[in-house]
């Protein structure tokens, strides 16, 4: 294992607390849900950068599979102001979501869609920003590092309430309690993972190239692992794949060596994931897990893993990029252009 470079940073002490924070706004997601049956709302649009794009990824993988029959869609907001906006109507809801709440494309969209009279949503640390000024309704999450599981909890909220509101209430109840239970189960989780997060950080900090693959809820992250903590945070060359598209040509990369992390549910993608993992072991066994079936996640009942499996893995996926940074000696918010000069 490498030496480690700097002090690792602690688990972020608001991580609990926060995640209860955005299931305690279930009740606004149920007005924003009566709201989009009230305007009959036939189409449902969530739009946002980076990690903010990918943290829309499951909610729009659950609605799409869900018996509304609304329409559901994950797009970047550059793309939709460019290509989608001429479009936008009264009958749209459109979920706009950016960290900082400033994201110049972001708020574009959600200006953009609120003048073309619809029902817009903005999901940022708080609610007094450029974006929530368009919306009709905003949720927050209140923290600085606790992000991408917080946005799940809460987007995770209005998917269940929207599904409600649609009348497709199978399971929902069930959920939403395991819900309430996951904030001290992602701590838990995540505090347990420490020590294969400590070796994967020692093992691949100085790798030259990192690719991640991923499947279904977890997808999203798989982008924000290797776009945003790899690439943007640790200067790191990276790129991901959907595990089901591996052997659709990236795995002619597989030889030499090459640093694989693979993301693997208790979804209905398992098998992908599986059969990746036979070829790597035949072939290029220097690859690592991040399995959901190996949480420690106490009072979640098993039939519900599969479902919020994206919440805890979204707080783990965090704190391996805490580890690179501990073993890298590079600071996860150092950048040298962005935010840094005009572009």
């Amino acid at each position: 294992m490498s030496k480690v470079l700097s002090p690792l940073r602690p688990i972020e002490s608001d991580l609990v607390s926060t995640l209860e924070g955005a299931v305690a706004q279930r009740g606004l997601t149920q007005k924003i849900a009566a709201d989009a049956r009230g305007r009959d709302i036939t189409r449902i649009l969530f739009v946002g950068m980076g990690g903010s794009w990918a943290s829309s990824v499951p909610v729009v993988l659950q609605l799409q599979r869900a018996a509304i029959k609304v329409p559901v869609y994950n797009l970047n907001a550059a793309e939709f102001n460019a290509l989608y906006a001429g479009n936008v109507g009264p009958s749209d809801l459109v979920v706009a979501a950016s960290h900082s709440g400033g994201t110049p494309e972001t708020v574009q969209a959600a200006e953009t869609a609120k003048a073309a009279g619809a029902l817009v949503v903005s999901v940022a640390i708080d609610a007094d920003n450029a974006l929530s000024a368009p919306a009709d309704h905003s949720l927050v999450y209140c923290s600085n590092r606790s992000i991408t599981s917080a946005k799940y909890t809460l987007l995770s909220e209005l998917a269940y309430s929207l599904r409600e509101a649609h009348g497709d209430d199978a399971g929902v109840a069930a959920a939403r309690s395991a819900l309430e239970r996951m904030p001290a189960a992602t701590l838990a989780a995540t505090e347990a993972y420490e020590g294969h997060l400590a070796e994967i950080a020692g093992s691949y900090a100085f790798a030259d190239n990192v690719y991640v693959l991923a499947s279904g809820s977890l997808s999203g992250l798989a982008y924000l692992l290797s776009v945003c903590y790899l690439v943007e945070m640790q200067w790191k060359k990276s790129t991901h794949f959907a595990t089901g598209d591996f052997f659709h040509g990236p795995f002619e990369l597989a030889q030499n060596e090459q640093p694989y992390l693979l993301f693997s549910g208790e979804d209905e993608t398992r098998a992908s994931a599986d059969r990746a993992r036979k070829f790597f072991d035949s072939y290029n066994p220097n690859y690592r897990v991040l399995d959901v079936k190996d949480l420690e996640l106490p009072g979640i009942d098993a039939s519900l893993r599969a479902e919020l499996q994206h919440i805890p893995m979204a707080s783990i996926t965090m704190r391996l990029a805490d580890h690179f940074e501990s073993v890298s000696g590079h600071d996860l918010d150092s950048r040298l252009y962005m935010h840094k000069v005009a572009y």
